[in-house]
């Protein structure tokens, strides 16, 4: 088993045992799809595909639209690619679409809404490039295109590796005539989310 997820299943198990509040990115997604039960869901950065299952798990025919360059190693763990995915999602009882864009994000993600200038999305999720300009293209890229009441999330805000508190705090200031946030960052590496306004 991946050491993150077991690493993962390990704090979820203890803080459930302990009855300390919790959650992280996952969590957070779990319970928007049980609530908002979306149509789609979009993905910047998929790896072994947690965090669409999350989604998947509760919405069984959502459409996922998936992003990732599939580069492994990542961050240290394989990155096994979308047939270990697409495995995955089955094993959760996801029968909605599922399509791979495989490469950059900053490219294939603008290109994606330049054939679909109309679409939008219930659930976006913002986890990949996590260098500060990436994580901004990649925030700003799908910003527009979040379903009115829809919602936005991105990670790793207190990851010491990186410097996302600052993006993020700079996508607040800029985009907050069009949603509304809450954010946690006490737990794990700091999770994002944006509600878009109607």
């Amino acid at each position: 088993m991946d050491t993150a997820l077991v690493a993962w299943s390990s704090r979820i198990e203890n803080r459930i045992q302990t009855g300390e509040q919790y959650w992280d990115l996952a969590c957070a997604l779990r319970q928007i799809a049980s609530a908002l039960r979306p149509q789609n869901f979009l993905e910047i950065g998929v790896r072994l595909g947690k965090t669409s299952a999350m989604v998947a798990a509760t919405a069984p025919e959502v459409s996922i639209a998936a992003f990732d360059l599939w580069i492994s190693p990542y961050a240290g763990v394989d990155n096994p690619g979308p047939d270990f995915v697409r495995q995955q999602l089955a094993g959760v009882g996801h029968t909605g679409e599922l399509v791979f864009f495989s490469g950059d994000s900053r490219h294939t993600v603008p290109q994606y809404f330049a054939a679909n200038p109309d679409r939008t999305f219930d659930i976006v999720n913002v986890d990949g490039d996590h260098s500060d300009e990436g994580a901004w293209v990649d925030l700003t890229n799908v910003a527009e295109y979040v379903a009115a009441g829809g919602y936005l999330l991105f990670d790793d805000l207190t990851n010491p590796q990186h410097t996302l508190l600052p993006v993020w705090r700079r996508f607040q200031v800029q985009y907050g005539d069009r949603f509304d946030f809450v954010e946690n960052l006490k737990d794990h590496y700091g999770t994002g989310v944006a509600r878009r306004r109607y």
